[in-house]
């Protein structure tokens, strides 16, 4: 089936704005189809370690994904750079590309069977195009849940990449059926910008009328494993209420200008919608003096971090604490890598409605590093440092929140059991060490 031309649900005037000149749909006419099977899987999601999803952290192929939900269907955009990918020779003496994508679409992490699974091939792919944009489509209906494991494989070289994505189904207004867009860049393959912008704003449905709540909330970090600290209440009231801008072209435009968390819906009473977060320039990476200062909170003193985080040069305060830790230039460079790194990586695995370094799978990611095994159920994240089953290993379960602006959002399952480990990783940072949990 040809899934690109989707004309009763306004595919065309979605693809005027997706494609752009660096970002190139590759038409199923240069596809090669090899297979699509209806193969059975005995091993749930559930029982396997994905470790690999968080410990992958420069990865030489890494895909975005997109997915967007019609009434009986859902095709995911898959975006990637071919800077990196391997080149094959083609006859007429061109370099190409060639690529496969693998997917089983599963109704759980525990479901033992595949609902579906593919496997395509995309031969003798031209390498002008500086990223490629794929596609899945998949049968899909309302109300339900749906996982697809996804594999990109280069073909010219070991390189692969596999995401687990979650179909959302169960509303008719989510980020799934939302699309944001920037006149720049097309589509965001992401629910957060990292500069103010002007975004197309596209529901599937042009008849419905769309409202946007702006909330600029400020959260604090994620408090120690073993605190007892209940958060405080969610206040649900929006600060401002924001009109969409209707453009010459005829789409929605949603002017994003102040930092917070931008939420469409199509009732301005109901909770739920689409969700665009901006958390200042540069995000997800640490380049702001306050990207520098605030993670220090998890490994300093309530008096050290009031000495690095106030006077007149905070950066030269953050440069001068690590110094001190690191005893030496070389040695303090080498804890600044491994900390900030583990920080932007963490605002990259788990953004939510607040920054991925502040969640509670963020504070443990930056102070413990990447997890050796992670299981992964409906409701449930396991991460386990060091071998499981040993005395000395260390087990982490965060459950899933049910979330209005974000399906990525986990909570810590905190015990006084996690003192010991928390503040044994605190003393290596504390002793110029980068922890690396055995």
């Amino acid at each position: 089936m040809d899934v690109i031309s989707l004309q009763t649900i306004r595919m065309k005037t979605i693809q005027s704005y997706i494609l752009k000149s660096t970002i190139i749909l590759i038409g199923v006419g240069v596809y090669l189809l090899l297979s699509i099977s209806g193969c059975k899987v005995s091993q749930s999601v559930s029982g396997r370690n994905v470790s690999f999803l968080y410990r992958d952290l420069s990865p030489e192929l890494r895909v975005e994904h997109k997915v967007i939900n019609f009434e009986k269907r859902s095709i995911v955009y898959l975006r990637f750079p071919t800077e990196k990918m391997g080149r094959s020779v083609h006859e007429d003496g061109s370099k190409r590309l060639n690529y496969n994508i693998r997917y089983r679409l599963f109704s759980s992490y525990s479901a033992p069977v595949a609902l579906d699974s593919g496997n395509f091939v995309r031969k003798d792919v031209s390498i002008i195009p500086t990223m490629i944009v794929d596609t899945i489509p998949l049968d899909s209906l309302e109300n339900r849940y749906y996982l697809l494991e996804c594999t990109v494989r280069d073909l010219n070289s070991p390189k692969a990449y596999t995401m687990f994505i979650d179909l959302l189904r169960g509303q008719r207004l989510n980020e799934q059926t939302v699309i944001f867009s920037s006149y720049d860049e097309g589509m965001l393959y992401h629910s957060y910008v990292d500069h103010p912008d002007s975004l197309m704003v596209t529901y599937l449905d042009p008849n419905v009328a769309l409202y946007v709540k702006y909330f600029d909330r400020s959260f604090p970090i994620a408090s120690p494993p073993f605190s007892t600290i209940t958060p405080k209440p969610f206040d649900f009231t929006a600060d401002r209420m924001i009109t969409l801008r209707n453009a010459p072209s005829g789409h929605k435009v949603l002017d994003v200008v102040h930092a917070g968390f931008y939420q469409v819906t199509d009732d301005a009473s109901k909770r739920t919608g689409a969700s665009l977060f901006y958390f200042g320039p540069h995000y997800p990476e640490a380049k702001t003096v306050m990207d520098l200062s605030l993670p220090l909170r998890y490994i300093t003193t309530n008096e050290e971090f009031q000495q690095v985080s106030q006077g007149d040069n905070i950066k030269r305060n953050v440069d001068q604490h690590w110094l001190k830790l690191g005893g030496s230039p070389e040695r303090a460079k080498e804890l600044i890598g491994s900390f900030y790194g583990r920080v932007q990586y963490a605002n990259r695995y788990f953004t939510s409605y607040l920054e991925g370094w502040k969640s509670d799978r963020g504070m443990c990611y930056v102070v413990y590093g990447p997890p050796d095994i992670v299981y992964r159920s409906t409701a449930t994240e396991t991460w386990l440092y060091g071998e499981e089953g040993r005395y000395n290993s260390l087990s982490l379960t965060f459950t899933k929140v049910v979330n209005p602006f974000t399906s990525n959002d986990y909570r810590l399952n905190r015990s006084n059991s996690l003192k010991t480990s928390w503040y044994r990783a605190v003393e290596f940072w504390r002793q110029g060490r980068v922890l690396k949990y055995q």
